[in-house]
């Protein structure tokens, strides 16, 4: 029997990325409006244009004051000032106060030229429309937000690679950034083989086994915003799946193909790619556990990844998160987060020598952790999971009782 020839994960990365910068092509990019950029990748430096705060606001309900006005005020010895005005929420104050004088000031609303301090309206009493009794002492800054103390015009806010989120989306706003460059979305094309699959669309016979995994990709490329071309169902044909991958190759950043990724009788996955890339393949075999007979191959001509998965659902999956994401946030330098949690391994776990081991586990509430096993073939350990831990190639294991990382789904 033919054995593969691996390579580690990093190296297949590697390799991927070094065929798309040589062949001179780039990921396109695209400005779209800040309300359709959730989880989108920032091409530039988004430098702010304005101040924030643009002006000095108070952050209570209260009167803008002279601090020194205030000195010695307290409950038995108050202090009496006049009030000269009010400023508006959302209007410009053209107001200015002297000693001995004050304004009314809601929340976020303008200080008053002179004034330099807030008292808070529950430390104060209405003596007449005009005048005013205060009960505090405030230095100066008491209860005001000056303006650039949270950015500076200028500043860099957010930087490039960065994947924005619903509270960066806001943030854009809130200094009146309303359009983003953003890199495109990856569209993918997926293609699952064999004899014995069938879907929705076919009657199940006894011996048969339903197709899990083009739904399970295509879900998993939606869930890290790329987009679904089109998938395939196909039987072990190596003409249509050469003409199928040929057709893909015209309209997708990444062509899937799921299963006949092995050195079996009918897996012909690698023989074609090789055939129709312009890198031939690139990697055949990753240290890796699940996922080891992973194909890869890179075509200049089309600027697509053809990337040929193992059929067990669990491994495919996985290596769909390890490539085609990695690769993407590798060549947008995406800065993303990965959600992790330490916790506390339950049980002994041998390691597979030689090999990158990927075990998926369950985190309960006191971060336990305990490993889901089965086979990669078999879907519900990845529905029962809630993440994965990793044990390093040259690892002997991991002991009961031993620290964990765990990544979650």
């Amino acid at each position: 029997m033919e054995l593969l020839n691996v390579d580690s994960l990093n190296k297949t990365l590697e390799k991927l990325y070094n065929e798309f910068i040589k062949s001179g092509h780039s990921i396109a990019t695209e400005e779209i409006p800040v309300s359709d950029a959730l989880h989108r990748v920032l091409v530039d430096d988004i430098v702010s244009q304005i101040d924030v705060p643009e002006f000095n606001r108070p952050v209570v309900d209260g009167y803008a004051v002279k601090a020194n006005d205030t000195q010695g005020a307290s409950d038995s010895i108050p202090t009496f000032l006049n009030i000269v005005g009010e400023s508006i929420m959302g209007e410009n104050c053209n107001i200015s106060i002297e000693s001995g004088e004050c304004v009314y000031v809601p929340t976020g609303a303008m200080i008053p030229k002179g004034a330099n301090a807030c008292v808070m309206i529950e430390n104060t009493e209405m003596l007449t429309k005009d005048k005013i009794t205060i009960y505090e002492a405030v230095a100066e800054g008491k209860n005001i937000v000056k303006k650039g103390d949270d950015i500076n015009c200028g500043d860099i806010v957010l930087k490039s690679g960065r994947q924005l989120t619903f509270s960066d989306i806001g943030f854009l706003s809130s200094i009146g950034v309303y359009n983003v460059k953003v890199y495109k979305k990856w569209s993918i094309t997926i293609i699952s083989t064999g004899d014995e699959l069938i879907d929705e669309n076919n009657e199940y016979k006894f011996g048969k086994i339903r197709d899990i995994n083009t739904n399970l990709l295509a879900s998993c490329a939606k869930e890290h915003n790329f987009n679904v071309v089109k998938t395939y169902l196909l039987k072990d044909d190596s003409i249509a799946l050469e003409n199928t991958i040929k057709e893909s190759l015209k309209n997708s950043d990444v062509v899937i193909v799921s299963g006949g990724s092995s050195k079996g009788k009918k897996d012909m996955s690698s023989i074609i790619i090789d055939k129709i890339t312009s890198s031939g393949i690139l990697t055949h075999g990753i240290a890796i556990k699940p996922g080891k007979p992973t194909i890869t191959g890179f075509d200049k001509d089309s600027n697509t990844f053809v990337i040929g998965l193992p059929g067990h659902p669990v491994a495919s999956a996985i290596l769909f998160k390890f490539l085609v994401v990695g690769l993407y946030n590798i060549i947008t330098k995406c800065n993303k987060k990965k959600y992790t949690c330490k916790g506390i391994i339950q049980e002994n776990m041998p390691a597979s020598p030689g090999r990158m081991t990927i075990q998926l586990v369950t985190v309960d509430d006191n971060y336990n952790v305990k490993p889901i096993y089965g086979r990669s073939g078999l879907i519900h350990t990845l529905s029962d999971a809630d993440g994965y831990i990793i044990i390093e190639k040259n690892q002997e294991g991991i002991n009961k009782g031993d620290e964990v990382l765990v990544y979650y789904l």
